[in-house]
């Protein structure tokens, strides 16, 4: 009796996807271990309609299944706003990549200006260096080997 589902055989309900954390399960397994205590009070109601009028019981099952589709069509409401929460995301996310993508692109060309200001760069110092060098070269075949710049302790020990 305990796997049966009273009043049409219809699966136990499940948590809403979408809804996360301890607080949500929790809540929506309380709601449905409620509506299954409903459901085994009312087959036990059916079991003494002799005593009890059977408009009654009625009465009483077909509340049980207004409350039963409630709560479907809230899960399924639910499903349908998290469903579109994650397209929606998806497509946010689709969005911004292109943009990613597109500024990327577009920003070829300083990142390419960038390159040639890096080589223009390196391309002078090389004839800085070169120039510097020709420039040390010529002062010192220019100078006498007399007058040549000597250390200072050269000069005070001569």
């Amino acid at each position: 009796m305990q796997n049966e589902h009273p009043f049409g055989g219809q699966p136990p309900l499940e948590a809403p996807r979408g809804q996360s954390g301890p607080s949500a399960s929790h809540e929506w397994s309380e709601f449905q271990r409620e509506l299954e205590i409903l459901g085994r009070q009312l087959s036990e109601l059916r079991a003494h309609t002799a005593a009890l009028d059977d408009h009654l019981v009625r009465g009483l099952e077909a509340q049980y299944h207004e409350v039963k589709a409630r709560a479907d069509a809230w899960k399924r409401a639910t499903e349908q706003q998290v469903d579109e929460a994650q397209w929606a995301y998806s497509d946010l996310r689709t969005r911004s990549r292109e943009a990613a993508r597109q500024m990327w692109e577009r920003s070829e060309p300083l990142r390419q200006g960038a390159r040639d200001v890096g080589e223009g760069l390196v391309s002078a110092w090389a004839e800085l260096r070169a120039s510097f060098g020709k420039a040390a070269g010529r002062l010192s075949s220019e100078t006498p080997p007399s007058t040549s710049i000597r250390p200072a302790d050269e000069r005070r020990d001569s």
